[in-house]
């Protein structure tokens, strides 16, 4: 087996490889270093070390220089998911090029634990409770090591390893939980990243009952074209989770999830109706489009100076937080629905604009949109924004709405 290890220079990275050969035997192995000239003298600093442990240790070292601070501006990132984006696209290309069987990262259990937290901050279903894995072309070794046991080991044995200061610095959500709300954690049980791993472990054994459940009732209820028999779908227990599970990658709007529960629950003649991209018979239920799922609806909101660049990327959308306020309203866009579009002056429908995206019938039937004021809305999640939302000279804080996934590492 031939692995691509990713390598910082950090105590986590570089307890990995020097032990690499006891994590996994008999393989050969390769190092991979991301560069991302955040740092300065101490980003290059950080290269030297890793290029001169290669080289003392026999070992083929891939580095790689990136532009993280114009990668992000370009495409309208925080820096930290820039730099994420960089790496996993070069350790990709890396696997393809060199014929590697997987790259093996160093996240370990207090890694996972900050994930863990960041999930439930943000709000998760089931699989995102259930920690990091590895999967295939991904090696997670060090997800059973906490990052004491790390620190002791490497100075047991008098190995160096390069600090980076920014670890320290709360400028990132994952660093306060670490430096600020960890210790807390602490105090009150001192092995609180234990519990969490292990409760991680049993959120994961669930998860595989309630998927193994799933699909006994998927097979129950789904009938040979595709459609979904109402009767059997209603006979199922707890039927509302298997029929949004059935239906959570086809874009369907939560608002419209409920409508369609309810009026599945009411018993009442269902023929005709339409809820999103689903139909609905006197018998059946129709997917009209399966699409991939837009995800979770993100809503950041930084400092004015925090954001480099407004230039927006496809999916992203940029405005003046206090003009567009909170809680964010959103809905389905519906007929009658409008807004001036940002720099311009007079309102236009947004059907109107949507068309302009050349969009089929069900992927505009699924466009939210964040309401202003009864029909004139905010935003186009995420098209377009209103005049009237735009970041100025007077703006202090910026919201950015984007969908995102899961947090898995």
């Amino acid at each position: 087996m031939r692995i691509l290890l990713a390598v910082s220079g950090g105590i986590d990275s570089m307890y990995m490889a020097n032990r690499a050969s006891e994590l996994f035997p008999g393989a050969c192995f390769a190092v991979a270093h991301c560069n991302f000239s955040l740092r300065g003298e101490e980003s290059d600093g950080d290269e030297r070390f890793v290029r001169e442990w290669c080289y003392s240790h026999g070992m083929v070292c891939h580095v790689r220089r990136f532009d993280t601070l114009g990668y992000a501006s370009e495409h309208g990132l925080s820096t930290e998911m820039a730099a994420r984006e960089l790496r996993y696209k070069w350790f990709g290309e890396l696997l393809s090029e060199y014929g590697y069987d997987a790259v093996s990262l160093a996240h370990n259990a207090n890694d996972d634990a900050e994930t863990l937290i960041l999930n439930l901050l943000r709000g998760t279903g089931l699989r995102g409770i259930c920690g990091m894995k590895s999967r295939p072309g991904v090696l997670r070794p060090l997800l059973g090591v906490g990052r004491e046991e790390i620190r002791t080991w490497m100075i047991s044995r008098g190995l160096p390893w390069r600090e980076d200061r920014t670890n320290s610095e709360c400028l990132y959500k994952r660093n306060i939980i670490r430096n600020e709300v960890f210790p807390i954690f602490g105090r009150i049980n001192p092995s609180f990243v234990r519990t969490l791993c292990d409760d991680m472990g049993r959120f994961s054994q669930t998860a595989d009952i309630v998927e193994d459940f799933f699909q006994d009732a998927r097979s129950k209820v789904m009938l040979p074209d595709g459609d979904i028999s109402i009767g059997c779908l209603l006979g199922v227990r707890h039927w509302e989770y298997v029929l949004w599970r059935l239906l959570e990658g086809s874009g369907i709007s939560r608002s419209d999830f409920d409508g369609l529960v309810c009026l599945l629950e009411s018993g009442r003649q269902t023929g005709g109706k339409r809820f999103g991209p689903v139909s609905v018979g006197s018998e059946r239920l129709k997917i009209l489009s399966v699409t991939a799922s837009l995800g979770r609806l993100v809503q950041d909101v930084v400092l004015r100076e925090s954001v480099p660049s407004l230039k927006q990327p496809d999916g992203y959308l940029i405005a003046d937080a206090l003009k567009m306020g909170t809680p964010l309203a959103v809905r389905r866009w519906m007929n009658g629905d409008w807004m001036v579009p940002f720099g311009m002056k007079g309102r236009r429908k947004v059907s109107d604009i949507l068309n302009e995206y050349k969009l089929t019938p069900d992927e505009k039937a699924g466009v939210e949109v964040v309401e202003m004021d009864g029909s004139h809305v905010a935003a186009i999640l995420c098209y377009r924004i209103d005049e009237g939302v735009k970041v100025d000279d007077n703006t202090k804080q910026i919201i950015r709405l984007h969908y995102e996934n899961e947090v898995q590492d």
